[in-house]
């Protein structure tokens, strides 16, 4: 009973105790898993718990406190419900599981929209297939199109190559059609002229037609008449031979003319297509860099180029050379006829004294006594005048000229040799022939039949043939031809190779040939500078012009003995694209000629120029004698052409027209808009002039061109003052190199001139330098100078030297700097207007500078190296060939 009672009494006391009461309230929150109810239930458990632990309650208070921090965040949630309203911290995992929950939405989103895009990524990827199966066919259509491009490119290929053959075709008819029409036209003129030649001759020779007539009826037998009185021969006269020869020569001249006419027009045409051929390259600039994308179609317009200049030229060359065997042949003719003319006169029978009064009377007896033995009274023939009657023993002698020379231009003389030709000996047959007049071994006077066996020496290697001498009197050949009122007197004849004519008439005939190229109104000036004095064309009275042009006709002598019969006159742009072209061929030697090739003057280089040009020695000699008679007709008209010329007879230096070439350069920079513009100009050019003389050198200008201005008139006053020698710079330096001259004054050899340019141009052209001294030098051999050069010339040098050095910086800033003169002038009023309008020049064309000039020269450098590589190749191709 106690036991009941008090089991009861402590299962009471357990339902009622706190710890029953909070362990049903947490089973009641059901799972043991944290939220915010849960967690205000267990802080309150502790709240409870904490009055019941005695000690404990404060630690358990403060672990309490920390838990509740760890456990609730700063953030604040609510209620405002009508059950509870209530203000409370979060706690954290309530945090987070929000935060898990807004992350899980995202996530679910990113998930819809990763399955939206691999949908779409599919479909992409298909349409990608698709495409790749399309770009797969439009790849294999694409195939088929280019190789049907490549058919049609061949096709084009194929017929523009014919078009371009048919082209070359149609220009080679067309050219021989043109040379077909010439040598027909020029046929039909010949043959006019021998129309009008044979119908004067016929006209001629009907006289003595009649008079043969007359002679062969005189010599009909006629029964009855007395025969005794024809058993006496007469001569003919020898003059009807005579006037036929001269006849004869005549014509050959008159061809020999025709021939050089055509072979002008060769020339002349040639030089218009090396004319186009120049403005072609000139008008190009092409680049010296082989990595340029431009490099290799430059080389095809070159070849091209090239291609078609190599044609000309060879087409040229085979012109030329028929032209020469046709001049050979006319004058071998000629001199044949000449030297036929000479033994006529020589070998003309003595004129006969007149008969007495007792003999005429005879022979008028005798006549009379035929007339009455009934032979027909003729007429006295023409060709009985002159005949003289001859003693029966002479009437065994031949009438005519037994020694006939027309077929000794046939004949020749043969040599053998046996130790590879050192010595010579005759052949011996070899005989003396009287028809040729000297020793023959081959002349149509010998060949007796339709061979001739000739025997070799034993070891024979060579055999030389050489033709026969022509031996002409020419003292008598010009003594008949010129005989004073004779019908041959206005016969010229000129003197042919090999001829003995004397130097004075060979200079006479050379300054005729000259003056019939120039207008009457300017002869006797152009007379009086190729006279032998020492006045200079151009050049007044100045000291330093101490040659004449004469000096080029005298070194033009002393090259060759060819003169030119008939000129051809070249027009002044013509003169002054030769003149161009050869400052491009010295500016280009300067640069990359060797030394192993040698040094001349200027006029050397001329000569090699004009060779390089014409590829003809003959054809070079007279476009030589052109250009010189272009030179001294043009020389008073044209400052550049002057200038050449001085440079040419050795009074100007070539580093002249370089220097020339490069203030030009300087020149076309500048926009010449005022008078002053030169002021501004050549206190660039000069700086080392003071004010004074940059007043009297503006002053200068201003008189020399009037008061205009343009770049054409500023170069040729530069070349004004070069051409008086008062150009600046040149006496500046002149004064300097004086100082230098040591040896003898006034002249320096190549050490005192390298001395003297290393101290006043420190940093210059080596390689320039010595190839203008040695130019220099060259040119001085011809006064009479060794190793030595004027200190005049040498200062020309130096001072194209020393503008070279600076040539960079003026072309930067001369432009500018006149330009800001200018304005600045005009901002001062300093400058007004000329009176009269304005100062510029009305006209203002190209003028020759170094630019142009070397980029010209720097085309046709790139053309001989196109035509050097491909003789190359050919060669080596013929070669290649030759070993299989």
């Amino acid at each position: 009973m106690d036991y009941k009672s008090e089991s009861k009494g402590s299962t009471s006391r357990e339902a009622n105790s706190l710890a029953t009461k909070y362990e049903v309230l947490l089973l009641e929150q059901g799972a043991a898993r944290p939220s915010p109810e849960r967690m205000v239930l267990v802080f309150q458990v502790l709240d409870d718990l904490r009055s019941h632990l005695g000690i404990f309650s404060q630690v358990i208070g403060m672990v309490r406190d920390e838990m509740f921090d760890a456990v609730y965040s700063e953030q604040y949630t609510g209620s405002k419900s009508t059950k509870s309203s209530y203000i409370q911290r979060i706690p954290y995992f309530s945090l987070v599981k929000s935060v898990y929950d807004e992350r899980h939405e995202v996530a679910e989103e990113l998930r819809e929209q990763l399955d939206v895009i691999k949908k779409r990524l599919f479909d992409k990827h298909k349409q990608y297939e698709d495409a790749q199966d399309t770009i797969a066919e439009l790849k294999k259509e694409i195939s088929g199109l280019k190789e049907t491009i490549e058919e049609l490119e061949q096709d084009l290929n194929r017929s523009h190559a014919a078009h371009h053959r048919l082209e070359q075709e149609m220009l080679e008819e067309k050219e021989k059609t043109v040379m077909t029409e010439h040598s027909l036209k020029c046929d039909i003129t010949d043959f006019k002229e021998d129309l009008r030649d044979a119908q004067t001759e016929i006209s001629y020779l009907k006289t003595f037609k009649k008079g043969y007539d007359d002679l062969y009826e005189a010599f009909q037998y006629h029964p009855g008449s007395d025969q005794s009185s024809h058993g006496k021969w007469k001569e003919p006269v020898i003059a009807t031979k005579r006037a036929h020869l001269i006849s004869n020569i005549q014509s050959a001249m008159k061809i020999e003319g025709q021939i050089l006419t055509v072979q002008n027009s060769i020339i002349e045409e040639f030089d218009k297509f090396m004319e186009d051929h120049k403005t072609e390259l000139a008008n190009r600039h092409y680049t010296e860099n082989p990595n340029e994308p431009s490099y290799y179609r430059q080389e095809a317009d070159v070849e091209r180029a090239d291609q078609e200049l190599w044609t000309i030229q060879e087409r040229f060359k085979k012109s030329i050379d028929d032209m020469n065997t046709e001049l050979d042949l006319i004058r071998q003719h000629t001199v044949m006829l000449q030297e036929q003319l000479q033994h006529l006169e020589e070998n003309k029978p003595e004129v006969r004294p007149s008969k007495t009064r007792e003999e005429k009377a005879k022979a008028s007896q005798a006549k009379e006594k035929v007339i009455e033995n009934g032979r027909p009274n003729t007429r006295e023939s023409v060709l009985s005048a002159g005949l003289e009657e001859k003693d029966p023993e002479d009437s065994m002698a031949d009438p005519f000229i037994p020694q006939e020379r027309v077929f000794s231009k046939y004949g020749a003389m043969m040599y053998t040799s046996s130790n590879n030709g050192k010595n010579w000996h005759e052949f011996q047959d070899a005989k003396y022939c009287p028809s040729c007049g000297e020793k023959t071994m081959l002349c149509p006077h010998k060949v007796g039949g339709q061979e001739q066996l000739v025997k070799l020496p034993i070891n024979c290697t060579h055999i030389k043939i050489m033709r026969p001498k022509v031996r002409i009197n020419q003292t008598l050949m010009e003594s008949i031809l010129h005989k004073p009122g004779t019908p041959e007197s206005s016969i010229d004849l000129p003197p042919s190779r090999g001829s003995s004519a004397s130097a004075a008439t060979k200079k006479l005939r050379g300054m005729a040939s000259i003056m019939g190229k120039i207008g009457a109104g300017t002869r006797a000036e152009i007379l009086s500078n190729l006279s032998t004095t020492r006045t200079p064309v151009g050049g007044g009275s100045e000291a330093h012009m101490v040659h004449s042009m004469q000096r080029l006709w005298d070194d033009f002598k002393e090259r060759t003995a060819i003169e030119r019969s008939i000129p051809r006159q070249l027009s002044l742009n013509r003169t002054l694209s030769l003149i161009e072209q050869f400052y491009a061929f010295n500016i280009w030697q300067d640069e990359t000629a060797h030394d192993e090739e040698g040094f001349y003057s200027v006029l050397d280089n001329l000569y090699y120029y004009m060779s390089e040009r014409y590829m003809k020695e003959d054809v070079t000699y007279l476009a030589t004698n052109d250009l010189l008679s272009a030179v001294v007709e043009n020389s008073t008209g044209n400052k550049t052409i002057q200038v050449f010329g001085h440079i040419l007879v050795g009074n100007l230096d070539g580093a002249c027209f370089r220097y020339i070439l490069l203030m030009s350069d300087f020149i076309n920079l500048v926009d010449w808009k005022e008078v002053e513009d030169f002021r501004a100009f050549v206190e660039i050019v000069y700086p080392f002039l003071p004010e004074d003389d940059l007043e009297t050198l503006q002053m200068g200008y201003t008189s020399f061109s009037e008061n205009k201005i343009s770049k054409n008139r500023v170069c040729e006053f530069l070349m004004y003052i070069i051409l008086k020698y008062r150009e600046p710079r040149f006496q500046d330096m002149e004064n300097r190199l004086i100082q230098f001259s040591v040896k003898e004054t006034g002249q320096m050899d190549e050490q005192e001139f390298n001395e003297a340019v290393e101290n006043l141009v420190p940093v210059c052209n080596e390689r320039s330098r010595k190839r203008l001294f040695w130019e220099a030098e060259a040119h001085g051999q011809m006064d009479a100078m060794q190793n030595v050069v004027p200190v005049m010339r040498l200062a020309q040098i130096a001072s194209f030297l020393a503008l070279l050095q600076i040539a960079p910086v003026i072309k930067e800033s001369v432009a500018d700097k006149v330009a800001k003169a200018r304005a600045k002038a005009i901002a001062a009023g300093e400058k007004l207007p000329a009176k009269g309008g304005t100062t510029q020049g009305s006209t203002d064309a190209n003028i020759m500078s170094w630019s142009g000039v070397r980029n010209l020269a720097v085309s046709v450098a790139r053309r001989k190296q196109s035509r050097k590589r491909r003789e190359q190749e050919d060669a080596e191709e013929s070669e290649l060939y030759s070993t299989y």
